[in-house]
């Protein structure tokens, strides 16, 4: 496995959604355009969301491209819907259009396979109503989701708390990646 991680220009809370969305897009186009000449397979990509970032993970779950096989997401906002912070600078629009949560009517055949890790312990306001929601949607839908949470972990558990469990969900997290990065 391989995996990028680069600068785009999501902000919180004023989140430049659009823009920082369009950036992934093209992340994701650049490591596809370029896969040969890094041994990577193009059409095996999970996409990953830290926080903020959660609604990044809403244009794969809205288009469903074949080559992104799974998601995951770490403490991300899942339903910014729910959180003051982005009602007071986003529009209706562009609450829905990048929650994630919006997109689960479309169906488990549809939808890569969705990790979700909590911080029982997130001191971020408004973050865990909405992954809670979402997680509660999924589950009601039937989506394949696999569910993990730290009782005890802040904001950033997977760096901020040395702890068993942290590396339990690390090490879950991993797998799942392996799991839905195989050929079918």
């Amino acid at each position: 496995m391989a995996a990028v991680t680069f600068n785009q220009r999501l902000g919180f809370p004023d989140s430049n959604l659009g823009q920082a969305s369009q950036d992934v897009e093209d992340l994701i186009g650049f490591v596809r355009a370029h896969s040969d000449d890094w041994g990577l397979d193009r059409d095996r990509i999970c996409l990953a969301a830290y926080s903020a970032g959660g609604p990044m993970l809403s244009m794969a779950m809205r288009d469903a491209p074949p080559y992104i096989r799974c998601l995951v997401g770490f403490y991300p906002f899942l339903d910014i819907q729910q959180s003051a912070l982005h009602r007071k600078c986003l529009s209706a629009q562009q609450l829905e259009e990048f929650s994630p949560i919006t997109y689960l009517d479309h169906g488990a055949a549809q939808l890569p396979a969705i990790f979700v890790a909590r911080a029982g312990r997130d001191q971020i306001p408004d973050l865990e109503p909405g992954l809670d929601h979402f997680v509660a949607e999924a589950v009601h839908r039937n989506i394949a989701l696999e569910f993990m949470n730290h009782p005890f972990g802040v904001h950033g558990f997977d760096n901020q708390n040395d702890d068993a469990r942290s590396r339990e969900v690390v090490r879950a997290a991993i797998e799942f990646i392996k799991t839905h990065l195989v050929e079918p």
